[in-house]
């Protein structure tokens, strides 16, 4: 959201003249409904367009690009003409906001139909600066990479139950039954469910910040928290790991212990990054936020 406010910031005039051009050029027919719906087809970026009287009170449903909304026939709009002026045009553009009804970010332009009467054309911002080339944005794309991170996610959330139950079931097992390897086995299931768990909070993250919405002040730090969770994770089962092998050697061969060692060394290394990774993330995370 951000990005595309600077853009739009850095383009406003040239957005304004365009969207002016386009309204007032294509001569379009406001009195049925059929020609109403023919402005959707020369307009790919508009979402919503509606009609007002002289009164100030809306004469026409909210025209979506599919639906209306016939509710809305009556309702006073002088609220919405405090501040705007169209002494000098006859058009006037807002600045970009959240769109109550879509919930994109947008922006509306006004224009006077010569009847005393105003035209509203609520704009999608982010496919208005596609259509101008301001912005990399293409809209089928975003749509099958959401498809992707929404079947990869939830494939995620498939393997992290599994793991879960079966570290559950393999740990009902020894509870209930007499295991020849039960500490082995116990050791199995912890790894499994702290797997699952990885994993689990790894697919959420992505069906959060993907697929169900995407805060952009935040999506950084995100990123850093995911990837931190998941180290930890990953740390943790290889520390159960380790343990589990330098029990092996103390009741076996002694002669394998520097194996042991070497592992542990190489958990204890995950742990110092880890600690130098939070250090750093969270430095830079403060001094994004300072700026």
């Amino acid at each position: 959201m951000k990005r595309i406010v600077n853009q739009f910031r850095q383009h406003r005039h040239a957005i304004e003249m365009f969207l002016r051009n386009r309204v007032e050029d294509d001569r379009f027919n406001f009195e049925d409904e059929s020609g109403i719906r023919d402005v959707f087809s020369h307009l790919p970026f508009l979402q919503m367009i509606y009609l007002i009287g002289p009164d100030l009170r809306q004469t026409s449903p909210n025209y979506y690009r599919r639906g209306m909304d016939v509710s809305r026939i009556g309702a006073d709009k002088s609220h919405y003409f405090t501040n705007i002026s169209l002494e000098n045009f006859n058009t006037y553009m807002t600045s970009p906001y959240i769109h109550h009804i879509t919930g994109n970010s947008s922006v509306t332009l006004v224009t006077a139909d010569g009847e005393g009467g105003f035209v509203v054309f609520d704009f999608n911002l982010l496919k208005l600066l596609e259509a101008l080339r301001l912005i990399e944005h293409n809209s089928r794309f975003e749509r099958f990479k959401l498809i992707v991170y929404a079947l990869g996610g939830a494939t995620l959330v498939a393997v992290s139950l599994f793991l879960i139950l079966y570290g559950a079931y393999t740990f009902a097992y020894v509870f209930f039954h007499t295991a020849e390897a039960m500490l082995h086995e116990v050791f199995k299931a912890i790894i499994a469910i702290t797997l699952g768990m990885a994993i689990f909070d790894l697919a959420k993250t992505i069906l959060e910040n993907e697929v169900m919405y995407k805060n952009a002040g935040r999506q950084r730090e995100g990123q850093y928290t995911l990837l931190g969770k998941f180290l930890v994770s990953i740390i943790i089962a290889l520390s159960i790991e380790s343990l589990m092998v330098v029990f092996k050697i103390t009741l076996g061969d002694y002669t394998g212990m520097g194996y042991g060692f070497l592992l542990l060394l190489g958990v204890t290394l995950m742990i110092v990054g880890l600690g130098v990774f939070d250090y750093l993330t969270t430095r830079r995370v403060s001094e994004e936020e300072e700026k």
